[in-house]
């Protein structure tokens, strides 16, 4: 036993000075993506077993995507963020399916896993993208409270983009717009567009479409203060006066549509030429409606209605001017459009133009159509301040890089470029 005992130390001694005479260090933990069993019968009876895990989940869905199917692609997202609230995987799962659902003009939803991002992983690389994201869909849902909110936080960091920021900046402006607060939203796009004129060298903006947007918004602002003056139930000087204020407003505003014009983007250019001809028609249409001034002496009933039906009449002779502004402009944008992109991306200016168009002109052939026509109905923000953002291209939602993020590339920040 002596022998053994001898011999075993030996060999023990050897085995440490092989190993380096020294205990192995213990070997770090590797973490593993947690795995779903899902047992269920299909169709004949039988029995199947399918496994996954987060990774395998989310590769499932951007084939999905890759298909076509963003309903199908949503509904994989949710998923894997339901069962696996912990997985890497979670960030890019919400922000691929807030694009989905915004593609598909779901935009509540998408707001929904937007914001779900920002709370459930706040510290993730997608963070910013997605509240740029959010920022699209809240101007399309009119949360103008919630999308100043939010452009106000990113203006906040300092680490933007100098594209970034100016986008932040023109988001603000237009929420300010939808608020109806046109001062506060002037204000706020001028410092948009001088911010704009002011990058130079490495700072230098290259892509115009948000100064663009900031210059529109000075427009609208300007026209939205002009129509706020409606003309009196009063004596003819006192009509003149205030019709002057709102004609000077109104020149100001078309000289701000004329600067969004000389950017020459498509989809600015062509909603500033058919807001430049609703100005005018909004005019006339106020002109011609509004109280008549009281005679200058005292009238019976049936002379008073005569002096009426006759001032209404030599009104509208003297302001159909107007209405043929209103048709030049419209027919410039129709033409301008039909040469470019925007009456496949932005269908709605190009309808409204022609619907107006036809309007004016039924009234510039009409005698009395001024006295028969009630006034247009008042534009809804939405249409006040159309969506500052760029069309990304059809198909599957996509990343700005051009598609959703792949499962290779799930962690990394999908925010490169405007979207």
């Amino acid at each position: 036993m002596a022998i053994i005992r001898a011999l075993a130390r030996s060999l023990f001694a050897l085995t440490l000075i092989a190993c380096g005479a020294g205990p192995r260090p213990v070997a770090a933990p590797v973490a593993m993506e947690e795995t779903r069993i899902v047992g269920h019968r299909t169709a004949g009876g039988e029995f199947e077993v399918d496994s996954y895990d987060a990774s395998q989940l989310f590769s499932r869905a951007y084939e999905v995507v890759q298909r076509g199917d963003c309903t199908g692609a949503v509904i994989l997202y949710d998923q894997l963020v339901r069962e696996f609230p912990t997985s890497r995987f979670v960030s890019p799962s919400l922000y691929n399916a807030g694009l989905c659902l915004q593609r598909q003009g779901s935009h509540a939803e998408a707001v929904e896993r937007f914001a779900a991002l920002l709370t459930s992983v706040p510290g993730s690389t997608d963070a910013n993208a997605a509240r740029f994201q959010m920022l699209e869909s809240l101007v399309e849902l009119e949360r103008w409270d919630a999308m100043l909110g939010t452009s106000a936080e990113l203006l906040t960091q300092e680490t933007l983009r100098t594209d970034e920021r100016l986008e932040a900046m023109s988001r603000r402006a237009q929420a300010l717009l939808g608020l109806r607060r046109f001062d506060d939203a002037e204000r706020a796009a001028r410092e948009a567009t001088a911010y704009f004129r002011t990058r130079q060298g490495d700072d230098e903006i290259a892509d115009e479409s948000f100064a663009a947007a900031a210059q529109f918004v000075i427009a609208e602002a300007l026209r939205g203060r002009s129509e706020q003056l409606e003309l009196p139930d009063a004596d003819v000087v006192t009509q003149r006066t205030l019709l002057d204020r709102r004609s000077a407003l109104l020149l100001e505003a078309q000289r701000a549509y004329f600067d969004t014009i000389r950017f020459t983007h498509p989809r600015w250019s062509a909603a500033a030429g058919y807001r430049i001809g609703a100005m005018y028609q909004s005019l006339y249409d106020a002109v011609t409606h509004a109280p008549v001034p009281p005679p200058t002496r005292e009238l019976g009933a049936d002379a008073l209605e005569i002096y009426r039906a006759s001032y209404r009449e030599q009104l509208a002779d003297r302001v159909r001017p107007l209405v043929r502004a209103a048709i030049r402009y419209w027919e410039l944008t129709l033409l301008m459009v039909e040469r470019t992109d925007v009456a496949r991306t932005e269908p709605r200016w190009v309808e409204r133009t022609r619907s107006d168009l036809e309007r004016s002109r039924t009234l510039l052939l009409g005698s009395h159509a001024p006295a028969a026509t009630p006034p247009p109905p008042a534009v809804a923000p939405s249409e006040t301040a159309p969506p500052i953002s760029e069309p990304g291209p059809s198909g599957s939602p996509a990343t700005p890089q051009g598609g959703p993020q792949a499962p290779d590339t799930a962690p990394a920040a999908p925010h490169e470029t405007l979207r």
